[in-house]
């Protein structure tokens, strides 16, 4: 009776291998066909793969500034902004993204000479607020000639309600020093 036993015991352990592979990669498949984690990872590809040189020479020209009633202006980068950030982000929360997040770290990397790269990009579903999305990115930082180096970003993401797969709230809310790594 023992040898049935061990069969019985090994198949039930097979079995359960199995099932937990099939629910994995269920999950995964799950998550690679959300449109939304597909949004959160684009956005985050354009803030952590540079930085991109020509954002950057739009946004700093000063020949692309301009003072209208009082109020800088420089419509070759919002343009460029509406052009690459536009498609995921409502207007509301890109003018937003744009103003406290979209060119902080990009801008950062360009000043004190460092290149950016997303290595990987962990996207969770909230399963207590709806059409919320929690990230962790694990982006390589180095500076020309140094040592490459790397840091978690963590943030989440909220989808609008009423625009339909567009962001509505962007927030980063830890960078383990990533910020602070690149002003050295």
């Amino acid at each position: 009776m023992q040898k049935g036993a061990k069969k019985l015991k090994l198949g039930l352990a097979a079995l359960a291998v199995l099932m937990a592979v099939f629910v994995v990669s269920g999950c995964a498949h799950a998550k690679a066909d959300d449109p939304k984690i597909q949004t959160i990872e684009r956005v985050l590809e354009l803030q952590f793969n540079g930085p991109d040189k020509e954002f950057l020479k739009v946004m700093w020209n000063p020949a692309n500034k301009q003072i209208i009633d009082g109020v800088e202006v420089n419509e070759a980068f919002d343009q460029l902004v509406e052009d690459q950030y536009g498609p995921y982000f409502t207007d509301k929360e890109l003018d937003q993204f744009i103003r406290v997040f979209g060119t902080y770290f990009p801008g950062l990397a360009d000043i004190y000479g460092y290149e950016l790269r997303l290595e990987d990009a962990d996207i969770e579903v909230s399963e207590t607020v709806a059409d919320r999305y929690v990230f962790t990115a694990e982006v390589a930082f180095q500076k020309r000639g140094g040592k490459e180096q790397r840091a978690e970003v963590e943030g989440f993401v909220l989808f609008s309600g009423i625009q339909e797969g567009k962001i509505g709230k962007f927030t980063y809310t830890s960078d383990q020093g990533l910020s602070e790594r690149l002003r050295q």
